[in-house]
């Protein structure tokens, strides 16, 4: 179990003192000692506090152990009343302390004092651990005694758990015994581990060498199929058998459970963590620890030379966690998984239900690594045009204007293009240009559009670019307003600097669907705050989902054609410039009857050909 040095806080060591038995008026050099004692104690400068004492050496290794022993976050220490000395004895000024324990909600509070006299001519502390407490005398220490209740499980919306206990090794480093430290850094350089070895190098330096520090853990099989051989007999290296909760269903959402260490632990939210437990290091596991990690009974004491306690701090209770609730549907979350099998790529799939805004299913491929169904930062391509339907349809155009469809159109020297295989449509209109996704078509009518237009109807229209909680962490959406003709240009057909997630154009999809803005939520329970549902002018709403479905009817979505009840679709093909070259994003919205989906395939030909056969997956399984 390792603790860090406390941290600093805003220094409260008092300046003006009650009850000085000298009935002096003044400080004198030893107060003023004491007190630089207790600031730089509190200040986590170990090395200044034992600087001021007699004996740097042992203070060091004192305050050093004592805060490893506590798991020790921050300390304040409040002098109080100050004692001049008298003859041989030594001047005392005592102080409170309220100490932050790692693990332990409610601060910990005692009363101790710090001895100064003179040494050589110098006025310094004189050092003895009962400064720490009175009853830390030598050979003692602080023994903090834990049992963390059984983790609380995240459940779909039927009260089924998403996550099952998983038999898994967690690999542990004994710094002390660690005689041979470069061949067990070398073992665990190996992929099987996923381990950053020069950052478990760093983690071990500044351990206590006595307490164990968690490397990773790995699944039963991986562990003695490829990893049992390549750390055996290497001392100093520590294997536990556990237990852990692992997604089953939707596995970046809801995320992993792991070892505590320093850095997750230093995090907010995880104050009734402490070294050794099991929390929760990503997805909605984290974010709900508190919540799903309950209280552990927890005794704080002092134990003598002996080994006997002598002293309590804390005598806790434990309460046991409580569930977190989702919306995931996980017949339909299989069915998104499913949608998604074989595909060799980076894509990501969220489906909606329209009239709630509730997240039924979310997926990713691969099923680790990045959440980029909520998180990913994409220009959404012509997905992104329903947006701009609206603004146009506001300034007045009708889906039966004209709106020419040529091959290419130049902004200010600028030219845009249509995407690869549409050739020029005679006599189109706004509608057969949302059909067949004519870039030239839409970019056309850039006059009606005033520079911040599509940024208004984005966020009064769709909720893109307000502050979603959805009860998880996403990216929601940035339509910043144009700065030229070019960038008004590039938004208009979701490019330029237009960015999205998956989840945001799912919630685009059903939107249109609904006739209503429903920020989309994956929590219930605890439930968070979501911005006000907003219905959308109906008229508006009726020529958008016209205009969605006619894309399925004649348009770049005729793979969905057959499904049965109300479809609608919108296809997009987004460039991204990597490595000097010029790739491109598949994309697809969609909704069928009340559910709404976005599918997004990273370096997919085009929304048709790469989204497209996932969403007609998907839907036709529903």
């Amino acid at each position: 179990m390792r603790a860090t040095v406390p941290v600093a806080l805003s220094v409260v060591v008092a300046i003006g003192l009650s009850g000085c038995s000298s009935g002096g008026g003044g400080k004198d050099e030893s107060q003023k000692t004491a007190q630089d004692f207790l600031a730089a104690w509190q200040a986590g400068d170990i090395a200044k506090a034992a600087g001021l004492t007699d004996d740097p050496a042992k203070a060091t290794a004192g305050l050093t152990a004592a805060a490893n022993q506590l798991q020790l976050k921050a300390g304040e220490y409040t002098a109080k009343d100050y004692k001049k000395g008298d003859g041989d004895k030594p001047a005392t000024l005592n102080y409170h302390a309220k100490v932050t324990v790692q693990g332990v909600t409610a601060p910990v509070e005692w009363d101790s004092a710090v001895p100064v006299q003179k040494k050589d001519d110098k006025t310094l502390v004189h050092w003895q651990s009962t400064i720490i407490h009175p009853q830390y005398v030598d050979g003692a220490k602080f023994s903090n005694s834990r049992k963390s209740p059984d983790r609380a499980p995240i459940l779909d919306r039927d009260g089924k758990p998403l996550a099952g206990a998983t038999k898994v090794v967690a690999i542990s480093l004994w710094p002390a015994k660690m005689t041979q430290p470069d061949q067990v850094y070398a073992a665990l350089g190996d992929p099987v581990f996923d381990v950053d070895v020069p950052k478990l190098k760093d983690r071990v330096a500044k351990a206590d060498p006595n307490q164990s520090v968690p490397v990773v853990s790995l699944r039963t099989e991986v562990y003695e199929g490829q990893a049992r051989a390549k750390l055996a007999n290497l001392p100093g290296v520590q294997i536990a058998d556990q237990t852990r909760q692992t997604a089953t269903a939707a596995k970046q959402v809801v995320g992993s459970v792991g070892d505590a260490s320093a850095e997750i632990l230093a995090k907010p939210g995880y104050e009734n963590a402490a070294a050794g437990d099991q929390v929760g290091t990503s997805g909605l596991q984290a974010r709900y620890q508190a919540q799903l990690g309950g209280t552990a009974t927890t005794k704080l004491t002092i134990k003598g030379p002996n080994g006997n306690d002598v002293a309590t701090l804390v005598d806790i209770q434990g309460k046991p966690g409580t569930a977190v609730k989702t919306t995931i549907d996980q017949g339909l979350q299989s069915k998104a998984e499913a949608a998604m099998t074989g595909l060799d790529k980076n894509a990501a799939i969220v489906a909606i239900d329209a009239k709630t805004g509730e997240i039924r299913a979310v997926a990713n491929n691969p099923a680790t690594g990045d959440n980029r169904a909520f998180n990913g930062h994409y220009a959404p391509g012509s997905t992104f045009k329903t947006v701009t339907a609206a603004a146009l349809i506001q300034a007045g155009l009708k889906p039966n204007d004209p709106a020419a469809c040529d091959n290419t159109v130049v902004v200010n020297g600028q030219t845009f293009k249509n995407y690869d295989g549409l050739a020029p449509i005679p006599g189109a209109n706004f509608g057969t240009d949302f059909q067949q996704s004519c870039n030239t078509g839409f970019i056309s009518q850039r006059d009606k559009l005033q520079a911040d237009s599509l940024t208004k109807v984005a966020n009064d229209v769709f909720g893109i670019g307000q502050q979603w909680d959805v009860g998880a962490g996403t990216f929601d959406g940035s339509v910043p307003a144009a700065a030229s003709e070019n960038e008004k240009a590039a938004s208009m057909i979701g490019q330029g600097k237009v960015q999205a997630s998956p989840l945001v154009m799912a919630s685009v999809a059903a939107t249109v669907d609904s006739g209503t803005f429903n920020q989309p939520i994956i929590v219930t329970d605890p439930a968070p705050k979501r911005v006000a549902a907003k219905p959308v002018d109906p008229a508006l709403a009726a020529q958008l989902k016209s205009l969605m479905q006619s894309v399925v009817a004649g348009g770049t979505a005729k793979m969905l054609q057959g499904l049965p009840g109300t479809v609608g679709a919108k296809t997009g093909t987004a460039e991204f410039s990597e490595g000097g070259q010029v790739l491109t994003n598949g994309w697809m919205i969609a909704f069928k009857d009340d559910i709404a989906v976005a599918v997004l395939v990273e370096k997919g030909e085009s929304g048709g050909k790469a989204a497209g056969p996932i969403v007609q997956k998907f839907l036709s399984s529903i």
